[in-house]
């Protein structure tokens, strides 16, 4: 197969790009990733995920122990650091609590859960969950 002479520029245009965006450091889009936490303690009483489609924290209780569950977003943009917390305070099973707002597009988060006893309690069996991009 002959190359002809506007091939080859085409091709040492594609490299020259390549080689541009390879030298300036530009890094390829992150994919949007939901990221899940579970609390520590045995059977897991709740959980708090990151729903990447509409910038969302969901925080459920999932076990019947007296026990609310706080859940938080952590993620840092160009303007500063961010923490959206959620609590799930009516029971276990008897629906999520949630939060949402807009996260620029390949924004890192973390996931944190934990345990309280009551609206001012300590909290415990703490988990997190990083990974999550928004």
């Amino acid at each position: 197969m002959l190359m002809t002479t506007r091939t080859k520029k085409r091709g040492a245009v594609v490299a020259a790009a390549a080689g541009a965006a390879f030298a300036l450091g530009v890094s390829p889009a992150l994919a949007a990733t939901d990221a899940i936490a579970y609390t520590n303690d045995a059977g897991w009483g709740g959980w708090a995920k990151f729903v990447s489609n509409g910038d969302r924290l969901d925080v459920c209780d999932t076990r019947a122990d007296g026990k609310r569950v706080h859940g938080e977003l952590i993620y840092t943009t160009s303007t500063g650091s961010f923490r959206r917390v959620a609590e799930d305070a009516d029971g276990a099973n008897n629906g999520c609590a949630s939060k949402s707002g807009d996260i620029p597009e390949g924004t890192r988060v973390t996931v944190r859960v934990c345990l309280k006893d009551g609206a001012d309690g300590r909290e415990e069996y703490c988990a997190t969950k990083q990974g999550g991009v928004a």
